[in-house]
């Protein structure tokens, strides 16, 4: 199969965040609307010996990447740094990809969630931002009955270069329908129409549709001309007599990497409001945690992993994917980054999916397009670098502590939360197993 997805992350919403790691942070109130500046003490948290209880509301929409989420879950992963997920088992059926009124409206607190949306309505909602990443995803691409449109993977076979390939294969798309996600970023579509030569606003009638919907319009015959954006659903239309007629690598691989920046604005991950993020950044270190955890378990055994939570994402979207084909998403169409890999969106510019490149890219693509308004900047969308600087920093802090402290329970439970990539609180202990 021949899979790939779009997404999420989230980084850095001030120069300033970079001392936030107690959770007692404010933003000033001339920030407040324009994204999320944090000022905060730069102490590091009080040494304890337990971990605070709390319940969370979350969400984890129906795809496969931010479905993940529901495995810690399962495996007591989240009940193991004192988070206990609400509604239970799992957390409410929402999808903040596509509407974040949930999370607005505080009907939940955090969820899977990806920043395109947010961008994408970046004028109107002021107040979400991303707080962790989870990979890289491909998703985007524009589907078609098997063997019944020329492909660019064919056209290109044939000998063609990427460009005549690719305006051969969105030639067809000339008068027909083309159904794409509600709610979903128009870059894709608009770039390929754009270096193929095509005026979707001329040559091809649009339509918008949810994606479980698009699937079901395309199985009826609605249309032959589909652009779905969730792995599953791309999984279930592959299985079933469709192919991709041009897909995101593809894009990303041929294009100029100039006309491409915007596209990889990809990335996957969680996102929440900037007030609960000022009140409750611990939490979102100790949820983070848990994040790089399972993608830990993920590399190590992928099929393992996506069997926890296959039946559930199978029985949320209505697909039928097997746990092989779920871990053989996290191949080709999701592209983790574990927490020693993650770095590099932060702080390596020469990374093709740095952060601040791709997102500024992405935001002034969408400005020229009449998507929103001038004057946007990277750090109003997430938070996510600075959680990840955080917990950084409490693992170089947790590897002195542990060094210091003397034999005995307490360093033995700070060494387990280290081992599970929860840094803060593997400090906190081994700094209180040294008083």
């Amino acid at each position: 199969m021949d899979l790939i997805t779009r997404r999420t992350l989230f980084t850095a919403v001030t120069a300033s965040a970079a001392a936030v790691l107690t959770g007692c942070a404010q933003a000033p109130s001339s920030s407040r609307g324009q994204g999320a500046a944090f000022t905060a003490a730069a102490d590091l948290a009080e040494p304890g010996t337990t971990i605070p209880e709390i319940n969370l509301k979350a969400s984890f929409p129906p795809w496969g990447d931010e479905l993940l989420g529901v495995a810690g879950i399962d495996i007591g992963y989240y009940k193991a740094v004192g988070i206990t997920i609400t509604p239970e088992p799992y957390g409410a059926q929402q999808d903040l990809l596509s509407n974040l009124t949930p999370l607005v409206n505080g009907q939940v607190e955090l969820g899977g969630g990806y920043v395109p949306t947010i961008a994408n309505q970046i004028d109107t909602v002021k107040n979400v931002v991303g707080f962790a990443v989870s990979d890289v995803s491909y998703v985007y691409r524009i589907v078609a009955p098997k063997g019944k449109y020329r492909t660019v993977a064919q056209e290109m076979a044939a000998g063609n270069d990427f460009k005549t390939a690719l305006t051969a294969v969105m030639a067809q798309l000339k008068g027909q329908k083309l159904i794409c996600v509600d709610g979903g970023s128009p870059l894709f579509r608009n770039t390929v129409a754009e270096a193929a030569g095509l005026d979707l606003d001329q040559d091809v009638k649009v339509e918008f549709l949810a994606n479980p919907d698009i699937v079901k319009a395309g199985f009826a015959g609605q249309a032959d001309f589909l652009s779905p954006s969730s792995a599953g659903f791309v999984v279930q239309l592959q299985q079933n007599g469709w192919e991709p007629l041009v897909d995101l690598r593809q894009v990303i691989d041929n294009l100029p990497s100039q006309d491409t920046v915007p596209l990889r604005f990809t990335y996957s991950g969680l996102v929440t409001t900037t007030e609960y993020a000022e009140q409750n950044f611990e939490t979102l270190l100790r949820f983070t945690s848990v994040i790089y955890r399972l993608i830990d378990d993920l590399q190590t055994d992928p099929e393992e992993t996506a069997g926890r939570f296959v039946e559930y994402l199978n029985s949320y979207t209505g697909t039928e994917i097997t746990a092989k084909e779920l871990a053989g998403t996290f191949d080709n169409i999701y592209s983790l980054r574990n927490f020693d890999e993650a770095g590099d969106f932060y702080t390596d510019s020469d990374d093709p999916f740095f952060f601040d490149t791709v997102a500024t890219a992405n935001l002034e693509v969408l400005s020229r397009q009449g998507v929103i308004k001038e004057g946007h900047t990277p750090d109003e969308l997430s938070i996510a670098g600075k959680v990840y600087e955080a917990l950084v920093r409490y693992k170089k802090e947790a590897d002195k502590a542990l060094a210091a402290a003397p034999d005995g329970e307490l360093k033995k439970q700070a060494q387990e939360q280290y081992d599970a990539r929860n840094y803060l609180d593997a400090y906190r202990f081994a700094a209180a197993a040294n008083q």
